[in-house]
């Protein structure tokens, strides 16, 4: 049994060194395009990383915008609100203004009206009639 021992051991290394020999051929010959794709793969990790990083600032960018955006439309908001109330103030002028100016013609009706019966009647005639006319023309039109 020693000898049979010693064959088989023999055998085993003899394939083993065989086995050896193919794989560092095999290493041999395929290490440029191993080693290509080893280095293409870490190229494409690290283009992945660059591309992420890229998507990143991209979005913080995006964020800074939305951030200013957001600032403006508030900012634009309050100015919005301060020209409403300004347009409410104005609203609330002009119409003050207009009765005011009801008032007026009534006033300047009755002084006509006083002046004819005194007698003047020449002039008083033609700015009775014109104020009438303008008055008649203006409930006619379409009120502002």
């Amino acid at each position: 049994m020693g000898i049979a021992t010693d064959l088989v051991a023999a055998d085993s290394i003899l394939q083993w060194i065989i086995i050896a020999c193919f794989v560092g051929y095999f290493i041999y010959k395929e290490w440029p395009g191993f080693r290509k794709r080893m280095t293409d793969g870490a190229k494409k990790a690290q283009a992945g990383e660059d591309a992420e990083k890229t998507v990143e600032k991209r979005l913080d960018e995006l964020e800074r915008r939305v951030e200013g955006v957001e600032g403006k439309l508030a900012d634009d908001f309050v100015a919005l609100k301060a020209l409403r109330r300004d347009e409410d103030r104005d609203k609330e002028l002009f119409r003050q203004i207009l009765e005011e100016n009801e008032i007026m013609m009534n006033a300047m009706l009755g002084v006509i009206g006083g002046l004819q019966e005194l007698g003047a009647d020449g002039p008083t005639k033609e700015a009775e009639r014109e104020i009438m006319d303008y008055l008649k023309k203006k409930a006619h039109s379409a009120d502002l």
